[in-house]
């Protein structure tokens, strides 16, 4: 029940509220993302969060703290809620708080980018650095979590199939 409850809140995010909080970044001029961006190239980020100017970067911080300090529990829940499951009766049960461990390095990175924010105009290569390494922590969680849910749910349903099939 929860799984499905869980996987409804993170499809709404998906359908309805990104595409809005994108449309809103936009709005408001921020065209780049430091948190979702792939380079992991700190001088990269610390050029993307200079031109935000100072009400982009106040936008980003509310958006930090609104939007992003609910998003990770929308993604983190579903991910380790279906891992628990599917690995309920596995000696790897404990892999099913990646999802959980993504959100904790969202969290993490956006309090790493927030002090950046409140920090300007010190950015501190060091600080960039950090941040950039919690996003690819961070990145490199989630994407393991998706991917062991879908191939533990192919292995899973493979399993039902030949099970079935043998009973008939």
């Amino acid at each position: 029940m929860y799984v499905w409850i869980s996987w409804t809140i993170f499809f709404v995010f998906m359908v309805w509220i990104l595409p809005s909080v994108a449309a809103a970044n936009a709005n408001a001029g921020l065209t780049e993302s430091i948190d979702t961006n792939f380079s992991f190239n700190p001088m990269l980020i610390r050029d993307i969060i200079i031109s935000y100017g100072a009400d982009g970067r106040q936008f980003y911080l509310v958006q930090r703290w609104t939007f992003d300090a609910v998003y990770p529990l929308a993604y983190g829940l579903p991910l380790s809620f279906s891992l628990w499951g599917l690995l309920l009766t596995s000696k790897y049960q404990r892999w099913s708080w990646l999802g959980m461990g993504a959100a904790l390095f969202d969290y993490l990175e956006n309090i790493a980018f927030s002090l950046l924010m409140l920090s300007y105009p010190s950015l501190p290569l060091w600080a960039i650095t950090l941040a950039v390494g919690l996003s690819l922590i961070k990145w490199m969680l989630l994407g393991s979590s998706f991917v062991m849910v879908m191939g533990l749910s192919v292995v899973k349903m493979i399993r039902l199939i030949r099970q079935r099939l043998r009973f008939k």
